[in-house]
């Protein structure tokens, strides 16, 4: 009767692991489906020319994620940035690149404005913490066009080119398929790098 016992607990155990590795697969994103959503997000912005930067920018992303195989998907992106701080210029000579942060008290100094875009492809995982919780993160590279403005509207410095993007964070999936993230991100941009945290909503389809 004992061993009756044992292999019928055994017997339970194999069945329950069997269905548990198949819910949680089940949990997550199936090949074939996809995830779109919309993604603000707020931080810093580093220059390697300029000291004592580090000011603030905002970003507004909208993205679409093809899942082409279980919890892996293609993401393409479009992300769009600009400062909420002002730079200070404090060379009258605009060509030259020296700025520091906002300080009003500096008299010869020029205000600079920064505007930039991002188009994104990148490789996405999710992976299951929970029947709603995941972990995700995503790296790839985007093209990215970026332009900074003095006070007169004149442009004194503007690139674009290729560069890294990547980001980390949870999401929380609901059972009707919408989900919202945090995550923190982070762009390099040649002479620019970008890190900040980021709030979206989105929707699997």
């Amino acid at each position: 009767m004992e061993l009756f016992m044992n292999k019928k607990t055994v017997l339970s155990l194999i069945i329950a692991s069997t269905l548990n590795s198949w819910v949680v697969a089940e949990e997550l994103p199936q090949a074939g489906t996809y995830n779109a959503g919309l993604q603000v997000s707020s931080g810093n912005i580093d220059h390697d020319s300029f000291s004592s930067d580090k000011d603030g920018v905002a970003q507004l992303m909208l993205y679409v994620d093809y899942y082409f195989t279980s919890g892996w998907a293609i993401e393409v992106g479009l992300n769009k940035g600009s400062n909420v701080q002002d730079w200070i210029c404090k060379n009258d000579d605009v060509t030259k690149d020296y700025c520091e942060s906002d300080d009003e008290s500096t008299p010869d100094s020029y205000k600079s404005d920064l505007d930039y875009s991002n188009v994104i492809i990148a490789v996405r995982f999710d992976t299951a913490l929970t029947e709603h919780n995941f972990i995700y993160g995503k790296l790839g590279g985007q093209y990215f066009d970026y332009e900074m403005t003095n006070s007169s509207n004149n442009v004194f410095e503007e690139e674009s080119g290729t560069g890294i993007y990547s980001e980390l964070g949870w999401k929380y999936q609901w059972s009707n398929n919408v989900n919202v993230n945090v995550g923190y991100q982070h762009i390099a941009m040649s002479n620019l790098s970008t890190s900040a945290l980021a709030i979206g909503l989105g929707y699997r389809f």
